[in-house]
């Protein structure tokens, strides 16, 4: 390959390079045919040289100095550096004119766009994988119907990536759990991408195969909300499918509020179980599946709560918790079975606990 400052131009001053052009004619006594050729140019480069009308090339120059014994210009460099200068100075002013019609196009879908063909231009020279390695499972399970549940709580799927995006403080240890869990599934685990601006960390599932597999189980592309997800059929057809799914969602979209409350000299310290959600199909899961284990949630809003102290701790033993941030409410309540009895005066189940039996 020729070297890089023979492939440069070098920029003369006005006159000068028609001068220099004259000058080879001269000495070479050959017409614009063979000069052509002895530089390997058209004979039309030749003419345009000759007018000016472009600047002549490093090597052409070098190439007529040697072969016709003529003087090469002495300030060589200082030329190259003119035509560097000036080919800046347009690329600068065509990248203003080009900003003033079309806007800023470094933009994060401009961005995204360049990388998603440019991963697919590489996996059509076979540089990397065309697929990344999932062993999708063959049959529903209860591990499949928790993650459901994680991804309607905090997931998203788009055409080639599914993301799961977690509190990185609150949730440390349940990062971990998700992390497991979709090793469990898939045999592989997730990107893990801290982010910088926020106290938050993205597990990144990339991979066409695997997003079209969570589309086959039910779950949607795109914003969640707008399209007012549900809990796929599969799972509400079965009960430990439902209570799984409900503990993902819990895990992701819940936490437990503290409240205290003074009496006289007595504080009394409540944990209160809430599920937010803008989606009424999910907010209707999780209300029904919750009376369906005897439970009585409070519906305000966009908000579900447990309000009954022994209902509180009834739900940790029925739906359970795989994330530490709640399971700790879970530690601080008092040991024992909990059974649902009928009560008249409410006119419905209330859970009483059943201590456990004495040490010796």
């Amino acid at each position: 390959m020729m070297p890089r400052h023979l492939r440069s131009r070098l920029k003369f001053p006005r006159g000068e390079q028609k001068t220099f052009i004259h000058s080879v004619f001269e000495k070479s006594g050959l017409g614009v045919e063979v000069l052509s050729k002895v530089v390997g140019v058209s004979p039309r480069t030749i003419r345009d040289w000759k007018r000016e009308k472009f600047n002549v090339s490093e090597s052409a120059v070098i190439k007529f100095c040697k072969s016709f014994n003529i003087d090469s210009p002495k300030n060589l460099g200082n030329l190259r550096d003119n035509w560097l200068k000036t080919k800046i100075e347009i690329s600068r002013r065509g990248a203003v004119a080009r900003y003033k019609k079309y806007g800023d196009l470094g933009t994060p879908e401009g961005r995204r766009k360049g990388g998603s063909k440019t991963l697919k231009i590489l996996r059509e020279r076979g540089v990397i994988p065309l697929c990344k390695y999932y062993v999708l499972p063959k049959n529903k399970s209860v591990d499949l119907a928790e993650f459901v549940g994680i991804m309607l709580g905090d997931g998203g799927i788009t055409k080639e990536q599914a993301t799961i995006t977690l509190n990185s403080e609150a949730d440390k240890q349940y990062i971990e759990f998700v992390i497991s869990l979709g090793r469990k599934l898939f045999r592989n685990k997730p990107a893990i991408i801290k982010k910088k601006d926020c106290k938050a960390t993205d597990l990144r599932y990339s991979g066409i195969k695997l997003v079209d597999f969570l589309i086959s189980i039910g779950l949607k592309r795109g914003n969640k909300v707008k399209q007012q997800v549900g809990v796929p059929d599969w799972v509400q057809k079965s009960n430990p499918y439902k209570i799984a799914c409900l503990k993902g969602l819990m895990d992701t979209d819940g936490c437990v509020v503290v409240s205290t409350h003074k009496v006289g000299l007595k504080r009394y310290v409540y944990y209160n179980p809430c599920f937010a959600n803008r989606s009424k199909p999910l907010l209707n899961f999780v209300t029904d599946t919750l009376r369906e284990q005897g439970l009585h949630p409070f519906v305000a809003g966009e908000r579900i709560w447990l309000y009954n102290k022994a209902e509180v701790r009834a739900y940790f033993e029925l739906i359970g918790s795989s994330n530490a941030r709640l399971l700790k409410f879970k530690e601080e309540s008092p040991s024992g079975r909990w059974q649902r009895v009928a009560n008249p005066r409410l006119a419905r189940d209330t859970w009483v606990r059943i201590p456990p039996p004495p040490l010796g």
